[in-house]
């Protein structure tokens, strides 16, 4: 296995995700995830807290499996405080998707992953991906960002962002 710092990561389409690995009954597991100061967005982070969604919404970080000796830390805030953050961001960022990203929520949850979305639902997740939110909405941001990337036309837009 191969250590990942997300924090230092700048190109997610080559990532295969961070995971850890340890052993249960015998057999060696491994399953993805994520430290909170590692969370920046991408869409891999982002299907894996929707896929972890009833964990954050009840409050609590999904657990790491760590075998190791017992040591003990001390925390700054509550403990629902991280989860609870990361699941209001996802769904503040679906506000400005028709119908809340309903495509995308369902797609995951019958356990796809990025390859395998719906074009709809990929659209959805290039749209919330990000380190700050969209100053657009969704249907002029897929209008004049994302099928003009396509085509190699630049609308107005878009040459305005790059004037700035």
């Amino acid at each position: 296995m191969v250590e990942r710092d997300c924090r230092k990561c700048k190109r997610w389409k080559g990532c295969p995700g961070k995971w850890c690995s340890y052993t249960e009954n015998g057999k060696t597991v491994e399953e993805e995830w994520y430290h909170y100061g590692e969370i920046r967005w991408c869409p891999r982070q982002n299907i894996w807290i929707l896929q972890n969604a009833d964990i954050f919404r009840a409050g609590d970080w999904v657990t790491q499996h760590i075998e190791s000796g017992g040591s003990r830390q001390l925390h700054s805030e509550a403990y629902f405080v991280k989860a609870g953050i990361a699941i209001s961001e996802i769904e503040a960022r679906f506000k400005t998707v028709p119908n809340q990203g309903e495509l995308l929520i369902t797609q995951v949850e019958d356990g796809r992953d990025i390859g395998e979305l719906s074009p709809g639902a990929y659209e959805i997740l290039m749209y919330i991906k990000g380190k700050d939110r969209k100053s657009i909405n969704f249907k002029r941001w897929e209008r004049e960002v994302w099928k003009c990337s396509k085509t190699g036309k630049k609308h107005q837009f878009s040459q305005n962002l790059t004037k700035n």
